[in-house]
């Protein structure tokens, strides 16, 4: 039977307290919901890594067909807490030695963006708030990006004297080009939803009140569709950008021998000869 698009997301579980929400939906949509309201969402070390965990677990899981990232509260995720050295301060214990802010950078926030790229299922965000810094690079990150018409986007590094990092300067040029990149994080502007909509940096700006149903909708649609095949293409496109056209048509090809090995493939060449719509399972 076809799983049937959810019209929004149900209560999250979590302990008391618990900075991460999550709940997988009967349709098999992955609800990971940052919960630090009062902080905007600034994300901490626990956060990061409950993030990360609940990536690969999607990955893993063959009962999880999509994933939603959003937030509660007026903020979608400010940035890493800086009170919080693991999640990306540097740390105060001892005298700064070279390669401290490399190694912290490295294991912190270019790992959450990673597990972002590199999740198997597609990632969709829905920007309820405030995205800065590494917040904002973790909505960039996801492949469909959904916000609420209030939201706003921040390149907030240059604000505070630094160099952007948690994957901005390969998310952005690779988005909406170098040009208006360097414009966004040489003034470190706020970027309307609106804006950010135009400029190919969300799918959809929408009024706040639906956000969370069309991010349900979209997820609903992709976990009733084939998913190793929307994984290989997911893996193609990101790939495409740093690959030359013979590695890209190679990788291409491979991908589509890949998927000629799955249910889902055979499923769809199937109901199109018998003129049906295809039943999808995900593998």
């Amino acid at each position: 039977m076809d799983r049937a698009p959810t019209t929004g997301p149900e209560p999250a579980s979590g302990a008391a307290g618990s900075t991460v929400l999550h709940r997988t939906t009967p349709e098999g949509v992955s609800w990971i919901t940052l919960n630090r309201p009062e902080a905007m969402n600034a994300v901490t070390w626990e956060q990061r890594e409950r993030v990360i965990a609940l990536l690969a677990d999607a990955s893993a899981d063959p009962a999880v067909r999509a994933v939603v990232l959003t937030a509660t509260g007026r903020g979608f995720c400010a940035g890493a807490d800086l009170r919080d050295a693991r999640a990306g301060a540097p740390a105060r214990a001892r005298e700064r030695v070279p390669g401290d802010v490399a190694r912290t950078i490295r294991l912190g926030a270019q790992r959450l963006i990673a597990a972002v790229l590199d999740c198997e299922k597609p990632v969709i965000a829905a920007v309820n708030g405030t995205a800065a810094g590494i917040g904002a690079h973790l909505a960039f990150a996801c492949d469909l990006v959904l916000a609420a018409d209030t939201a706003t986007f921040i390149e907030v590094f240059v604000r505070r004297g630094l160099v952007p990092d948690g994957g901005g300067a390969y998310l952005l040029p690779r988005l909406i080009g170098p040009q208006r990149a360097k414009e966004l994080m040489f003034f470190g502007d706020a970027l309307t939803a609106a804006d950010a909509e135009r400029m190919g940096l969300v799918n959809r700006a929408v009024p706040e009140v639906e956000l969370a149903g069309l991010a349900a909708a979209w997820a609903g649609r992709l976990a009733c569709g084939p998913t190793r095949a929307i994984a290989l293409t997911k893996q193609l496109v990101n790939d495409s950008l740093t690959a030359d056209r013979a590695m890209a048509f190679a990788a291409e090809a491979a991908a589509q021998e890949i998927n000629m090995t799955t249910r889902d493939a055979t499923e769809g060449v199937a109901s199109f000869a018998e003129r049906r719509t295809p039943k999808y399972q995900g593998y």
